[in-house]
C-alpha cells in the first residue's frame, strides 16, 4: 500500500498557561423519570414528540412491548395515562394529507384522519400501507403533503429503488402508491443516502456512491447530490444531477458512510455532516454548506468514536435552534449547539448507564415547565432490563455575556498539492485560535507513526 505524506492528524492542546484560562466542565443532563427496570421494551420501536396534539399540548408517544404506542403528557414524573393509542409503532409524522386544513397523522404502517387540529386523530386508521415513512412534504407542488419512505443507508435498494410515495389527494383510499427508481444518471455504484427539501422547495436525493475495482487508483467512494422535479401529472420525478464529492482511496482519506442532514427552521442555510475514516473508530468529522447545491466544506475537527449523528429537531438548551448529536462508545452521548453547526466542543454530555446499547435519543418537548425542552433515553433491545429515561435539557450559558468562539481551536486546510504524490512535499495550514502548546502527530495509512512536529 501506498504511503502518504500526512494520513491524519492529532492536535493535543497540552498548555493554555500563556492565557490564564481554565477549562470549564461539560454540564451533564439530569434525570426527571426512569421506568421501572423489569418493564423491559419499552420505547425499542420508537419515541416521538407531537406538538399541539390534546388540547392544544404537546404530547410524547412511547411504543410498548407488544408493539402498539401509547401517547403520553408527562404532566409529572410518571405520567403514563395514554391518551390516544397508535395501533403500530414507528415514528409519528403529520400533514396535511387531504388538503383540508387539518393536520392528519402516520405512525409506521397506518394513517390517520386528523378531525381537528390541537387534538388528537380518529382513532382508527383510515388507511394501512407498505412502506417504513419518515417524512412528509409536498414533494409535487399539487397543494397536498405527501408520504415519503426514504430508502436511507442503502439497506432497501437492491431492487433499484430510491423511495416510495403516498401521494396526497381529497380522498385517502384513492392516494396513490409510487416506487420511484433510480434514474438514468444514477448508476449500480450509488445507494440512496438522505433525503430533504431544498431551499427552492424541491426535494433533494444524496446519493452514497463506491466501487471497489481490482485497481486501488480507481477505488472511490462518495457523496452525489440530486434535486427531484415534478411536471404536473407526473407520478416520478425527474433527476438532476447537482454536485458530488468523491475521494480515491489511493490519494484521500476515505469517506465513512453514516452522515447527516442539519436543517433548522430559523435559518436558511443546509448542512451535510460527513465522516473521515482515519482507522477503526477513529474519524474527521466535516461539515459541508449544502444549501446552494455544492458541498462546501466549511470545517473538519477529529471525533473519534462516533458511530452515530443524528438531529434533536429540537433545542435542549436556552436557544431556538434545533441541536445534534452523536452517539459514543460506553452509551455516551454528546450534544452540540445547533444553529451555525460549527462548534465541536459539546454542550451537553451524558453517560446512559444501562445493559446493553442505547437505541437513540429523541427530543420530547418540555416536561417540567422551564421552557426549555427534554429529551427521553432508551435501548434498542426488548429483553435487556428498561433503560427508559426522561432527561431535563438545561441552559448552557451563565447570565455573563461571554464572547462565543465559533468552531473549534484550531482548523485545518486541505494538504496541497492534491492528489498527494509519494516523496513530494506537500503543505498543510492549520489555522489556531487559542494560544498554547500543540503537537501535530503524523501517521501513515497502515496506523505507522511517522513524526511529531511541536509549536508553541
Amino acid at each position: 500500500m501506498k504511503n502518504l505524506i500526512i494520513f491524519f492528524i492529532s492536535i493535543a492542546v497540552l498548555s493554555t498557561i500563556a492565557v490564564g484560562q481554565t477549562a470549564k466542565a461539560i454540564p451533564e443532563l439530569q434525570e426527571w423519570w426512569r421506568a421501572p427496570a423489569d418493564e423491559q421494551g419499552l420505547g425499542q420501536y420508537g419515541v416521538s414528540h407531537i406538538p399541539n396534539f390534546y388540547h392544544g399540548k404537546d404530547a410524547m408517544a412511547v411504543s410498548i412491548k407488544n408493539g402498539t404506542m401509547e401517547t403520553w403528557l408527562n404532566r409529572f414524573p410518571g405520567d403514563r395515562e395514554s391518551i390516544f393509542t397508535w395501533q403500530t409503532s414507528g415514528t409519528i409524522l403529520y400533514g396535511d394529507l387531504n388538503g383540508d386544513g387539518i393536520r392528519d397523522y402516520v405512525c409506521g404502517t397506518r394513517i390517520y384522519r386528523g378531525i381537528q387540529n390541537g387534538e388528537p386523530p380518529e382513532s382508527g386508521t383510515i388507511r394501512a400501507i407498505s412502506m417504513q415513512p419518515n417524512m412528509i412534504a409536498d414533494v409535487n407542488h399539487d397543494g397536498y403533503d405527501d408520504i415519503i419512505d426514504c430508502y436511507e443507508g442503502g439497506g432497501r435498494s437492491g431492487a433499484g429503488l430510491v423511495a416510495q410515495l403516498v401521494y396526497g389527494g381529497p380522498d385517502f383510499k384513492d392516494m396513490k402508491v409510487v416506487s420511484i427508481p433510480c434514474a438514468t444518471s444514477m448508476d449500480s455504484t450509488m445507494d440512496g443516502e438522505k433525503m430533504y427539501i431544498g431551499t427552492d422547495g424541491d426535494l433533494r436525493f444524496l446519493m452514497y456512491s463506491y466501487k471497489r475495482p481490482k485497481d486501488p487508483r480507481r477505488d472511490f467512494a462518495g457523496y452525489i447530490l440530486f434535486r427531484g422535479t415534478w411536471k404536473t401529472g407526473d407520478t416520478v420525478p425527474t433527476f438532476e444531477k447537482l454536485s458530488d464529492t468523491i475521494r480515491y482511496r489511493d490519494t484521500d482519506i476515505p469517506f465513512q458512510r453514516g452522515g447527516a442532514v442539519y436543517q433548522s427552521k430559523y435559518h436558511s442555510n443546509i448542512y451535510f455532516i460527513a465522516r473521515e475514516a482515519l482507522g477503526t473508530s477513529n474519524y474527521n468529522v466535516i461539515f459541508y454548506n449544502i444549501s446552494n447545491d455544492i458541498f462546501e466544506q466549511k470545517i473538519k475537527y477529529r471525533m473519534d468514536n462516533a458511530p452515530q449523528i443524528n438531529m434533536l429537531n429540537l433545542s435542549i438548551n436556552e436557544d431556538k435552534y434545533e441541536d445534534w448529536f452523536n452517539r459514543t462508545t460506553g452509551n455516551n452521548f454528546n450534544i452540540f449547539r445547533g444553529g451555525e453547526v460549527l462548534d465541536s466542543v459539546p454542550i451537553i454530555q451524558h453517560h446512559a448507564d444501562c445493559q446493553g446499547n442505547i437505541n437513540n435519543i429523541v427530543a420530547i418537548g418540555d416536561v417540567n415547565g422551564d421552557s426549555i425542552n427534554d429529551i427521553a433515553v432508551f435501548l434498542e433491545s426488548s429483553i435487556a432490563p428498561n433503560c427508559f429515561r426522561i432527561m431535563l435539557g438545561r441552559k448552557t450559558t451563565t447570565g455573563v455575556s461571554e464572547p462565543r468562539e465559533q468552531g473549534s481551536i484550531f482548523t485545518l486546510t486541505e494538504p496541497t498539492p492534491h492528489p498527494l504524490s509519494r516523496g513530494k512535499i506537500a503543505t498543510l495550514s492549520a489555522i489556531i485560535i487559542k494560544q498554547g502548546i500543540y503537537i501535530l502527530e503524523l501517521y501513515d495509512l497502515g496506523g505507522k507513526h511517522v513524526a511529531d512536529l511541536k509549536r508553541i
